[in-house]
């Protein structure tokens, strides 16, 4: 029997090498990291990672693509993705870690830890009576995937109130989201704005979500309000947010993910001390994280096991709608 051509892009030790070639060796050939070639390149069947848009083009015989990343508009975005080629993610592995970030973060711009960070460069001992807590803050979530789930769990260790908001309408199951207290489509978003003290964006890019976040909605939030993004740097324009933060409207933010990566040297972003930023680094991937890069292997192999089986794939993108 002829093998189904594998192509792994990501790079793999040799412990996941022996573990893909002992669990489905018998059906599959692999072409690892640093091997690829033209040929195998054109005779993939299935590819594991990130392949760049030609040499998508040129796999004619690619049927399926395993992503390593939660978000997949780098391919949702292609003019011509393939018809016939299934698209999947690594939705499931960055959730917990995330969520971390998320939190800590909150935190120390709750209690102004930057602040103790720059004194004690300079020895200062200096303390600050004015501090914030997360617990019985009103939560907003905006996205009720993996990562707004695993954000929203977690707050409720802080006796919060956890709302989400979906962008499609609101089907009957997610009464079983437990970790909400209430969940809306994206016609509440207005009305739950302002009542939010903590605005938590993890929505993926999509056309629906760029500029969601506008400097209107932005205004509209409590001026006491701390804004996190973790998700899409499209979700917020940048001249409305730093608009807002030079008004003085809200109380600060929390930014992983920007319009343009990287933030340009002349943000005026950098100089705000109520501003928070990383560079797109809260959920980390291969060489990262060890736990997460476990995750992400399973998740593969997983669906290694399923599409041999000729069963249903988890986490498959649906391209026209963006994620």
């Amino acid at each position: 029997m002829k093998k189904i051509q594998v192509l792994l892009k990501p790079q793999c030790n040799a412990e996941i090498q022996n573990q893909f070639a002992t669990k489905f060796g018998d059906q599959c050939e692999f072409t690892f990291q640093g091997k690829e070639t033209e040929d195998a390149i054109a005779a993939a069947e299935v590819v594991i990672g990130e392949p760049e848009e030609e040499e998508i083009l040129k796999a004619e015989n690619l049927r399926w693509i395993q992503l390593t990343w939660a978000g997949a508009d780098k391919y949702t975005k292609m003019k011509a993705f393939p018809t016939g080629v299934t698209l999947t993610n690594a939705s499931g592995a960055f959730g917990k870690i995330i969520s971390e970030y998320v939190i800590g973060n909150i935190i120390a711009l709750y209690r102004e830890l930057p602040n103790y960070w720059k004194n004690k460069q300079k020895h200062l001992w200096v303390q600050n009576r004015s501090s914030e807590t997360i617990y019985g803050k009103n939560i907003l979530i905006l996205g009720t995937g993996d990562i707004g789930r695993n954000i929203a769990h977690r707050m409720k260790a802080f006796e919060t109130h956890v709302t989400g908001i979906k962008r499609t309408a609101v089907p009957e199951h997610l009464q079983q989201m437990k970790e909400f207290d209430e969940v809306y489509d994206l016609t509440a978003l207005d009305q739950q704005l302002q009542k939010a003290d903590i605005v938590i964006g993890c929505l993926p890019g999509t056309p629906e979500t760029k500029g969601l976040l506008n400097y209107e909605r932005l205004h509209s939030m409590k001026k006491d309000a701390i804004l996190v993004n973790v998700g899409r740097g499209s979700l917020i324009p940048t001249e409305d947010l730093i608009r807002v933060l030079e008004e003085g409207h809200i109380k600060g933010a929390v930014l992983d993910v920007f319009e343009i990566e990287p933030l340009p040297e002349t943000s005026p972003l950098w100089n705000m001390e109520n501003v928070l930023i990383t560079p797109h680094i809260a959920g980390p991937s291969f060489g990262g994280n060890a736990e997460v890069q476990d995750m992400i292997w399973n998740i593969c192999m997983e669906n290694m096991e399923r599409y041999l089986n000729g069963k249903k794939l988890k986490n498959i993108v649906r391209l026209k709608d963006g994620y």
